[in-house]
């Protein structure tokens, strides 16, 4: 598949389109206009557009402008067609406040509250005025049209999470439940095998660890207790079916540890780190 790359961060396009070219994908990378226009030039078809959003403005204007031409059919194989690549956001979270030590309900209590001053013009409502917000990464300014990404990865994410995606848009679609993704671990739940990193055959698993394993990861690093594994590995009923799970677990966790993965136990509780 022939993909550009959109972002000012060389480390991520270095790791980006090593990964990408690993999996045999033909990839570009434009860290700002120019080379934007020389990686993409009008009427080249490309399959793909990764987008990272913080990449410079400009950087991801220009590229709004290049997928607004081609829906408009002015680009493209000069049919008039739309021949606009799918699209991938690479999404930075919002950052989280750290926690303060010392802010605490008696600290609250002993602070005196600071005085707020009201600035700017006030509107008609009586209401103070506030400075306006500025615009999303990938909304733009208003003669740029915005960009609507076909999926969205967060950051930071594996080269297996990455990996899954661009294939799930090769194929004309987008991420499905078949598809369960824990660092780089990745499940096709449909045919039940998992995989390490972006490896081609599947670990091997038994039946029941892969279940295991399954079951361990769709709990998002909750913590579940043995009835609760038993029940959907091995099915409620006789003893010998505890001691099948006590060596299931016992397997996987050697199995999973060797590549980074951690199944730990509080009391008779399981959870997958």
């Amino acid at each position: 598949m022939d993909i550009l790359f959109v972002t000012s961060d060389p480390a991520l396009a270095s790791a980006v389109k090593g990964t990408l070219e690993s999996a045999r994908h033909t990839v570009s990378a434009a860290s700002d206009v120019d080379s934007l226009a020389g990686a993409w030039p009008h009427g080249t078809p490309m399959d793909l557009v990764i987008i990272d959003d913080l990449s410079a403005h400009d950087l991801l204007d220009e590229t709004r402008r290049s997928l607004s031409r081609l829906m408009d059919g002015k680009a493209g194989d000069g049919t008039g067609t739309a021949v606009r690549p799918r699209t991938l956001l690479l999404s930075t979270p919002p950052r989280t406040p750290k926690a303060n030590p010392n802010d605490t309900p008696q600290v609250r209590r002993q602070t005196p509250l600071p005085t707020i001053r009201k600035t700017g013009r006030a509107k008609a409502d009586g209401q103070a005025a506030r400075p306006a917000a500025p615009p999303s990464s990938l909304d733009g300014a208003s003669s740029v049209p915005p960009i609507h990404a076909d999926e969205t990865i967060v950051k930071p994410f594996s080269d297996v999470e990455l990996l899954s995606y661009v294939h799930a848009l090769e194929s004309g679609g987008a991420a499905d439940e078949t598809t369960l993704i824990h660092g780089d671990l990745m499940l096709d739940t449909r045919n039940r095998q998992a995989f390490y990193r972006s490896g081609k055959q599947p670990l091997a698993l038994s039946a029941r660890e892969y279940m295991t394993l399954e079951t361990l990861i769709r709990a998002s690093g909750e913590f579940l207790s043995f009835d609760e594994l038993l029940e959907k590995v091995c099915g409620t009923g006789i003893f010998e079916q505890r001691d099948i799970m006590d060596g299931t677990l016992y397997s996987l966790t050697r199995k999973m540890r060797r590549m980074g993965f951690f199944i730990t136990q509080r009391g008779h509780c399981y959870r997958i780190r």
